[in-house]
């Protein structure tokens, strides 16, 4: 006999199949918007920790990363008094919107929120369209936290996704 095309077996036997391929790969897709903002998330992280150590090579440059609080020039002409002055604590940025978004241009994409203000002692970054973080502990923010002696670096911590 010779006949040509595929039985109804095998049709269902492939489409069984590609019922069990489809099961097992739902799920890896269903979990990637997560896993997305957090890859952008590590992203900043990376970005702040560059631009943080290309301002602490102008501090010790100058000579004032041991200072608890000082300038250095970064020349972009967008300090207090356009003078392109950036605040830096022992060598690093200070923690506050205004001095990051002179170091790094991450778009309207995220958030930026500065708890301790009086001392700009760290900085929280959230995705746009998140809620607003309530604790250290909250999913999907990076924060930033400014060099606690001269001994130090400040710390980068991210909070991934869920």
């Amino acid at each position: 006999m010779n006949s040509k095309g595929f039985t109804l077996i095998e049709l269902i036997v492939v489409i069984v199949i590609l019922g069990i391929l489809a099961a097992t790969a739902v799920p890896k897709f269903i979990n990637l918007k997560a896993e997305a903002q957090t890859a952008t998330l590590q992203g900043v992280k990376a970005t702040m920790q560059g631009a943080a150590a290309m301002v602490h090579s102008k501090s010790l440059v100058k000579g004032n990363q041991k200072l608890s609080f000082s300038t250095i020039n970064i020349g972009d002409g967008k300090g207090t008094s356009n003078d392109g002055k950036l605040s830096i604590v022992y060598g690093y940025p200070f923690a506050n919107e205004t001095s990051w978004k002179r170091l790094m241009n991450i778009g309207d994409n995220f958030k930026y929120l500065t708890v301790n203000s009086t001392t700009g002692n760290t900085l929280i970054i959230y995705l746009n369209g998140s809620p607003a973080p309530t604790n250290f502990t909250d999913p999907c923010i990076l924060y930033y936290k400014v060099a606690a002696s001269q001994n130090s670096q400040p710390q980068y911590t991210l909070n991934e996704c869920e």
